[in-house]
């Protein structure tokens, strides 16, 4: 006789190196719920995968040698219902020193919601064009090097813009081609042929509008554009970590993006 059990899938964790984008490989992890050790499947390239009868938000906390803490809300409203992955962003310790010291700031701004920064000379590749076609949209791509493949292997980048004072994030669903992406929706501004495409690095914001976000310092200059959000809007703001750190003022030299007017219909 044979005995089928069948487990269904309650979430995935996609570990993240929030410095570098890279996949989270070490397997000595420790997930905590409600106080329990909990004993998730390891199916490689940073992943874990729970599974259970019963779907239910929970809080949970993650811990990796050489990173910081992470404490997770799992929230089921905002996750795929079919296949329930969430990306776990991880701001490695200061003793972690794979691939150059770490660099912080911090500090404190009311109503806080989200921060996060673009390296300014450090693209993954170029921007050439984007085109939406019966409601497909397809990005293509420049490579550093002519001839080379484009890898965009997160799902969220950034197009900076000519000036490099602010970029626009957009959300990559899979790969077309060697140099063609497709995107989850279109771009919301116009873009220039070779302008910049680079990674997100991911900070955290909060309790009560604290902030923290890390870099590498890899020996190069450290131009970034930050990207933060409050109650009152969104800003961007250039920083050089080679000349900023520790605690800082958020919005020194910050700049509110203006919202788009409203577009009037032909019924208006």
């Amino acid at each position: 006789m044979t005995t089928v059990i069948r487990a269904r899938l309650m979430v995935a964790l996609h570990l993240v190196d929030t410095t570098t984008g890279r996949d989270i490989e070490d397997t000595d992890v420790r997930f905590i719920r409600d106080g329990t050790l909990q004993r998730p499947m390891n199916k490689g390239n940073g992943i874990w995968v729970f599974t259970g009868d019963v779907r239910e938000d929970f809080l949970m906390s993650v811990e990796v040698r050489g990173f910081d803490k992470e404490e997770l809300s799992i929230c089921y409203e905002t996750l795929d219902p079919k296949l329930p992955i969430l990306d776990v962003f991880l701001m490695p310790s200061e003793n972690n020193r794979r691939g150059g010291e770490v660099v912080r700031i911090e500090g404190s701004l009311s109503g806080l919601r989200s921060i996060e920064a673009v390296p300014v000379t450090k693209p993954v590749c170029m921007f050439h064009e984007v085109n939406e076609k019966k409601g497909v949209v397809t990005m293509t791509l420049l490579p550093k090097i002519a001839g080379s493949k484009v890898e965009l292997d997160n799902t969220r980048y950034a197009v900076i813009f000519e000036d490099e004072q602010r970029y626009e994030v957009f959300e990559v669903i899979s790969t077309k081609s060697r140099t063609q992406v497709l995107l989850k929706e279109d771009l919301q501004n116009e873009h220039k042929t070779g302008e910049k495409i680079g990674r997100i690095v991911y900070g955290r914001a909060g309790p009560k509008g604290a902030f923290l976000l890390k870099v590498r310092d890899d020996g190069t200059s450290l131009p970034y554009i930050l990207r933060f959000v409050t109650g009152r809007g969104e800003y961007f703001r250039p920083i050089d970590f080679g000349l900023e750190q520790g605690m800082i003022d958020l919005m020194d030299k910050a700049v509110k993006v203006k919202p788009k007017p409203r577009e009037e219909t032909d019924n208006e």
